[in-house]
C-alpha cells in the first residue's frame, strides 16, 4: 500500500511539471503575439491621423423630437441628445416659469469630411404654443466645411419686446435643418442643452451708458500675452473643452477639426482670444504660393454656449495669420443691447478653433496653432440672484478658476476627485486597522505582564493519610493499526 501511493505521488508530480512547462511556453508564445501587435504599425499609421468629431456629453439623455407639436416629448434643464435629417423638423415641449430666464441651444454635429454647403443650416426657435416666438437663431453653414454648427435661442425675463413669453406654462422647441444641395443625405447628431437662469431679487438694472460703443468693431485691442507657448490639447466639444487662463498656449489641428477651449469671465471682466496660423515652411529652392480661403475659422461662445459673433473661416496664405476677438464687459444689463447681448453673464467662455480641410496642403502633419488668451479687469460682484446662480451654470467659483491654473477638463477634475477620495478612503481604512493592532499589542502586552495566580498550599495530609507514591511513567507503545472512519469513531490514519 505505501509503494504504490508513493508511485502514484510521482506520477502527479511528473504530470505537474510537464502541465507548469505547456502552461508557460503557451504564456511566452501569447506574450510574444502581443509584443508584436504593438510594435507592428497599425494600417495607415503613416497617413494623416482623422479629425476628432464633436463628443455629445455621456451624461445627454436620449430623446427624439416629434414632427407634430402635439407628440413632443417633454425635456427640462440639462443636456439632451437627438438625430435630425435633411429638411427635417422637430418639437420639444418644455415647461418654463415665470421668474427664471431659460437659454437653449441645439449643436448639430457633420461628420468631418463630409460635403457641407452654404445652404445647409440649422434653425431654433423657443415659441410659446400659440406659436409667438421667443427667441430664434437661424444658423447657415459656412465654408464647405463640416463642423459643428451651434444655434441659440432664450427666454429672458424682463425683455419688453416678448410680452407673449412671460408666462408660466407649457413652450415648444422647435429645431430645423435646411438641406443644401449636394451635401451629405446622412443625419446629424443633435447636442440639446437647456439651461435656467435664476431671475433677480430686486429690479432688472437699466442698460449700461455706452454699451452699444463697447462692441468688437469699436473697442481697442489690448497687448496680446507674450512668453514661451504652453501644450494645450483642446476638446472636441463644449463637454470636454480645454480650460485655460491667460496666456499662450499651441496646439494641433487636423484638417476639418474643431478644438474648443474655455475660460473662466466674471462679471465685469472682458475676453481677449487671438488665434495664430505659423507660414507654411517652403521645400528648399521653391517660393511658396499658398493661398486657401477657406484656412480657419475662430469663435467665441458664452455659457449658455450662444455665441457672440458670426464668424466666417480666414484666409490663409501660406505667410501666416491671425485672428483675434475682444468682448465687451460682462454685465446682467447686457441682454437687452443689440451687439453686446452675449456677454450678459459671469461663467465659462468658449473658444473654438477650426483647421479648413485643405489646410492639409500646407501641413500634412497637422495644422499647428497659437492661441492667446487674457482676462482684462477686475472681478466685480454680480447682481442678486434669486438662487445659485453658479451651481446653475452662470458665475465662476474657485474651482473654475483653479481648473483655468492648471489647465484641466472637466473629465479629468472628476478623475482626480476620484483618486481623491479613494486615497482618502485608504488612508481612513489603514488609520483603522493600526489602531486595531495597536490595541490588540497592548491587550497581548498587558496579559504578557499580569502575574500568574498564585495557589494556595494544601491541603496537607492528614496522619492517617500517605502521600501518593511516585510512579515512573510508562513507556509509550505504538497502538494497533486502525482504518480511518472504523469501527470505535474517529481512528487513524494508515501509515505509508
Amino acid at each position: 500500500m505505501r509503494h504504490r501511493r508513493r508511485r502514484e505521488q510521482q506520477q502527479y508530480e511528473r504530470r505537474g511539471r510537464s502541465g507548469r512547462a505547456w502552461t508557460g511556453r503557451a504564456g511566452a508564445v501569447v506574450a510574444a503575439l502581443c509584443a508584436v501587435a504593438v510594435i507592428s504599425p497599425a494600417p495607415g499609421a503613416a497617413a494623416l491621423a482623422k479629425p476628432k468629431p464633436y463628443e455629445i456629453s455621456g451624461d445627454a439623455r436620449k430623446t427624439a423630437g416629434a414632427s407634430s407639436s402635439a407628440d413632443a416629448p417633454q425635456i427640462k434643464p440639462g443636456l439632451f441628445h437627438d438625430r435630425i435629417g435633411p429638411g427635417q423638423e422637430k418639437y420639444y415641449a418644455v415647461n418654463l416659469d415665470a421668474k427664471s430666464s431659460m437659454h437653449v441651444t441645439a449643436t448639430a454635429v457633420p461628420t468631418p469630411g463630409t460635403k457641407v454647403t452654404y445652404e445647409d443650416g440649422l434653425k431654433l426657435t423657443l415659441q410659446n404654443t400659440n406659436g409667438d416666438s421667443c427667441g430664434s437663431m437661424d444658423l447657415s453653414a459656412g465654408g464647405d466645411t463640416a463642423y459643428p454648427l451651434t444655434a441659440s435661442a432664450a427666454r429672458l425675463i424682463g425683455d419688453e419686446n416678448s410680452e407673449s413669453c412671460r408666462e408660466k406654462g407649457p413652450y415648444l422647441v422647435r429645431l430645423e435643418r435646411d438641406e443644401g444641395s449636394g451635401s451629405g443625405p446622412g443625419s446629424w447628431p443633435v447636442e440639446l442643452s437647456l439651461k435656467k437662469e435664476p431671475g433677480l431679487k430686486g429690479s432688472i438694472p437699466a442698460p449700461y451708458p455706452g454699451t452699444e460703443d463697447e462692441t468688437d468693431d469699436n473697442n481697442k485691442r489690448p497687448t496680446p500675452p507674450s512668453g514661451t507657448a504652453k501644450s494645450a490639447k483642446g476638446g472636441t466639444g463644449f463637454n470636454d473643452a480645454r480650460a485655460l487662463d491667460s496666456g499662450v498656449w499651441k496646439d494641433r489641428l487636423q484638417p476639418g477639426e474643431t478644438r474648443y477651449y474655455r475660460v473662466p469671465v466674471d462679471w465685469g471682466q472682458r475676453l481677449y482670444a487671438r488665434t495664430e496660423v505659423p507660414n507654411s515652411p517652403a521645400e528648399e529652392g521653391t517660393i511658396s504660393s499658398t493661398y486657401i480661403s477657406k484656412g480657419f475659422r475662430m469663435n467665441v461662445y458664452n455659457p449658455a454656449r450662444d455665441a457672440l459673433y458670426d464668424e466666417n473661416f480666414q484666409s490663409y496664405d501660406g505667410d501666416g495669420a491671425k485672428f483675434d476677438r475682444y468682448s465687451n464687459p460682462v454685465r446682467y444689463e447686457n441682454r437687452f443691447a443689440d451687439e453686446a447681448s452675449g456677454t450678459r453673464f459671469a461663467g465659462w467662455y468658449y473658444i473654438a478653433v477650426t483647421a479648413g480641410p485643405e489646410m492639409a496642403e500646407p501641413f500634412p502633419k497637422g495644422t499647428p496653432v497659437t492661441v492667446r488668451v487674457a482676462v482684462k479687469g477686475k472681478a466685480k460682484k454680480g447682481p442678486a440672484y434669486d438662487g445659485d446662480a453658479v451651481a446653475a451654470g452662470f458665475g465662476v467659483s474657485d474651482t473654475d478658476r483653479e481648473m483655468a491654473e492648471k489647465g484641466l477638463t472637466a473629465a479629468e477634475v472628476e478623475h482626480n476627485d476620484t483618486l481623491r477620495t479613494v486615497g482618502y478612503t485608504g488612508i481612513g481604512a489603514g488609520a483603522a486597522l493600526i489602531l486595531v493592532l495597536a490595541v490588540w499589542m497592548l491587550l497581548a502586552r498587558h496579559r504578557a505582564a499580569a502575574p500568574a495566580p498564585v495557589t494556595a498550599p494544601g491541603p496537607w495530609p492528614t496522619q492517617h493519610q500517605q502521600p501518593e507514591q511516585y510512579q515512573q511513567p510508562q513507556q509509550y507503545q505504538q497502538p494497533p493499526t486502525q482504518q480511518y472512519g472504523g469501527p470505535g469513531g474517529y481512528g487513524h490514519h494508515p501509515q505509508g
